[in-house]
């Protein structure tokens, strides 16, 4: 096994080291000729109809990597831009886009003058890239994608990136699984059915496949697009139940400082019998975000420092996170991105209570239980615009993750992985014709003293055609070829057919249908883990097999004027050999098996209001979900089956107000098994959680600042966010930020 991991490991650097090779040099060499020429420029200003200023607004020099974005008064500039005839695009979350055609000399200096945005309904003109692979209007995708963007997250004054996830319609998380229309229950913390994304290309570990929020940097974000539905024909494995898709943001060319200090305290428990300490805890954190911009060069860095006491015993939690993004543009039509972000974290381990009567404490033999971990994220990705309509990226992957903890009988249990992902994409439009291809590679390797040491590899080749019929009807089909093979389990492969159709019998109407595949082919851990933690005794299983599903939906989007966005949506999923965590009742053991088809059926609506110029904000959104073990003929596990989440935001000058409400029922069902193992792990209970916050912006030595005071849980509800675990309970966060 060791020379089989060598050879494997010496080969994908090479195959990595040529593949770098053969696209920089050809890139260096064109950046010396590009050096010989003389560039012009393109300056303006982007307002609103009143004649505002739109700072933020993205300007982009469409069939080139060029684009900038507006300053505080709007203006904008783009220097070194070759001669020729262009569209330029400005864009802005919340506005229609505009385009106009621009001719530019040699080494002309053009000014476009004012370029007005018509506002226009929040969700409904987002411009996406997950559903595709490239961007698009969002009422061109044919299955529901929710995007959440900077302003959005920054708002809450989040931490972390799932409890932005928390707020999205359809949306639930079991502890750190995440749950897209019931997609998922809970799997101990190994292989998500979602699939995480940094700019395109996974973040998820080698060994566990599962999703680490914590090491992504909510501090460099620009949006989060959430697609819903079967994944696997673009992205395949883990895309079984939804992508969600995290884009950073872009370099600023003008020098960018942003500092965040946060402080919180959590109330005490509404039960006396709960209160296990008689110190008032907290948590703290502090952020900082330097941005240096140039003509060709960009450098953006930040640093994270949270402690959390935890309001949980052994719930506390230490973390450190450093990031960098660097952007060169090695030519109008070439740029080189390297992103990397490195995360310290040491926390406490808290896997379920004692009892009821001691909901926040955990059983004593877990109370020095802890958890050490350090994560390190690096990708690079290499753009080339071949011609206004067709481009061409490679994009390069290493995920090492480290982790030890004393859980484990014994020295406790030790694991460090390594994965590595590359993929080339091309797109091109050929007439009414938008075509996607590519394919891509990946090797992991794990190796712990729970699991051995153990390699998975795989390739894949996919392809997309979107044709536009005509101005109203768009025809998507698809499907990626997969190949993966895992020691001792064998070779296996996948092909996963999608079809999608838009029609747009009227402007800001998009009816749509799709219909596609997916799979998911089991983790390391989940095949190889033997291990007790903390009374948990698991054993491995060679024989699982991938799991593998069946998307389809049907939806209508309106916009209502300029006010308002409806969306309806019926979704239908048929899942074959789901993979489930199973407890033997008389001996306490757990093993991960292939238990369960399952259908899951249900509906989704959601209506997004702005009134009085944007002043006041309100959405409201329903899940109903009816999610079937067809073997059992009962409720799957672990799935509530309401999710009802509603937001309102009202902002009068420069004091903003806003709250958000949240229900979920309880779970239906959950695994019976677990009784030997959880104290009363049958309580359950719906969630009413509310949370409120106001927030007043000011200038502090002439940048943009703002102070903010949160309070989360308001009503001090108490609800489970898992199988023996109360969520989060009420707590305050006072906030300063300083800068964009």
């Amino acid at each position: 096994m060791g020379n089989r991991s060598a050879q494997s490991w010496q080969g994908g650097r090479q195959g990595l080291f040529v593949a770098v090779a053969a696209w920089l040099l050809p890139a260096l060499l064109s950046l010396s000729l590009y050096g010989q020429s003389h560039g012009g420029a393109i300056r303006g200003q982007v307002v609103d109809t009143d004649g505002l200023p739109l700072p933020g607004a993205t300007i982009v020099l469409q069939g080139t990597v060029m684009g900038t974005s507006a300053d505080e008064d709007g203006y904008f500039v783009l220097e070194d831009v070759p001669p020729g005839t262009f569209r330029l695009r400005a864009l802005l979350l919340g506005y229609y886009p505009v385009e106009k055609e621009v001719q530019l000399g040699p080494g002309e200096r053009l000014d476009v003058g004012r370029i007005v945005l018509r506002a226009s309904p929040l969700p409904g003109e987002a411009i996406v890239v997950t559903a595709s692979k490239y961007e698009q209007n969002i009422q061109e995708v044919p299955a529901t994608l929710v995007t959440v963007d900077r302003a959005q997250i920054f708002s809450r004054h989040l931490v972390r990136l799932d409890q932005a996830l928390r707020y999205i319609p359809g949306v639930y998380l079991n502890g750190s699984q995440i749950n897209i229309r019931g997609s998922s229950g809970y799997s101990l913390g190994v292989g998500s059915r979602v699939l995480l994304l940094v700019d395109g290309m996974p973040l998820m570990t080698g060994d566990t496949r599962e999703v680490n929020f914590d090491a992504v940097p909510i501090q460099m974000v620009e949006r989060v697009e959430v697609f819903k539905g079967a994944g696997s024909a673009l992205y395949g494995s883990s895309a079984l139940g939804g992508v969600i898709n995290v884009i950073t943001r872009s370099i600023p060319e003008k020098n960018q400082v942003y500092l965040r200090t946060y402080g919180a305290v959590y109330s005490h428990p509404y039960y006396r019998q709960w209160r296990w300490s008689e110190r008032r805890r907290t948590f703290n954190g502090q952020q900082a975000l330097v941005a240096l911009g140039g003509e060709s060069l960009g450098l953006m860095v930040s640093a994270l420092r949270h402690l959390d006491d935890g309001y949980k015993q052994n719930g506390w939690r230490r973390s450190w996170r450093f990031t960098g993004k660097f952007s060169w543009q090695l030519s109008p039509y070439q740029q080189l991105t390297l992103f990397s972000t490195h995360l310290t974290q040491k926390r406490g381990n808290f896997l379920y209570w004692r009892d009821l009567n001691h909901a926040l404490q955990p059983p004593p033999a877990q109370l020095d239980d802890w958890v050490k971990s350090r994560r390190t994220y690096l990708q690079t990705q290499y753009r080339h615009i071949l011609a206004s309509d067709r481009f061409l990226v490679l994009r390069l992957v290493w995920f090492h993750n480290v982790f030890q903890d004393n859980v484990a009988t014994g020295p406790g249990n030790r694991s460090s992985s390594d994965h590595y992902e590359s993929e080339l994409q091309y797109a091109a439009q050929y007439g009414r014709h938008y075509l996607t291809l590519g394919g891509s590679t990946y090797l992991s390797r794990g190796q712990a003293n729970i699991f051995g040491e153990h390699e998975s590899r795989g390739g894949a080749l996919y392809i997309q055609d979107e044709l536009h019929w005509n101005h109203r009807v768009i025809l998507n089909l698809g499907a990626r070829w997969d190949v993966f093979d895992m020691d001792s389990v064998g070779r296996r492969q996948r092909l996963n057919p999608k079809l999608g159709l838009v029609y747009s019998p009227a402007r800001g109407t998009a009816l749509r249908a799709s219909l596609g595949s997916g799979f998911r082919a089991p983790s390391v851990a989940e095949v190889f883990t033997s291990t007790d933690v903390s009374g948990l005794q698991v054993r491995p299983n060679p024989r699982l097999k991938p799991e593998r599903s069946l998307s389809s939906e049907v939806g209508w989007n309106q916009h209502l004027g300029r006010e308002a966005v409806l969306d309806v949506a019926l979704f239908y999923n048929r899942y074959w050999d789901l993979i489930e965590g199973r407890v033997d009742p008389t001996s306490g053991v757990i093993q991960f098996q292939n238990v369960t088809r399952a259908r899951i059926l249900g509906a989704e609506t959601s209506v997004s209001l702005q009134l009085f110029n944007q002043r006041l904000k309100l959405q409201s959104a329903y899940t109903i979900v009816d999610a079937r073990d067809l073997d059992a003929d009962d409720f799957l596990f672990f799935r509530p089956r309401h999710l009802w989440y509603n937001s309102g935001q009202l902002r009068l000058g420069p004091f903003t107000v806003a709250a958000d409400y949240r229900f979920i029922s309880k779970y239906e069902r959950i695994d019976p098994s677990l009784r030997v193992l959880v104290p009363d792990v049958d309580v359950r209970n719906d969630a009413h959680v509310v949370d409120a916050r106001v927030h007043w912006d000011f200038r502090l030595f002439g940048e943009k600042s703002r102070i903010s005071l949160e309070v989360n849980n308001l009503l001090q509800y108490h609800y489970l966010d898992r199988v023996g675990s109360l969520a989060p309970i009420r707590h305050f966060v006072l906030t300063l930020e300083v800068g964009n």
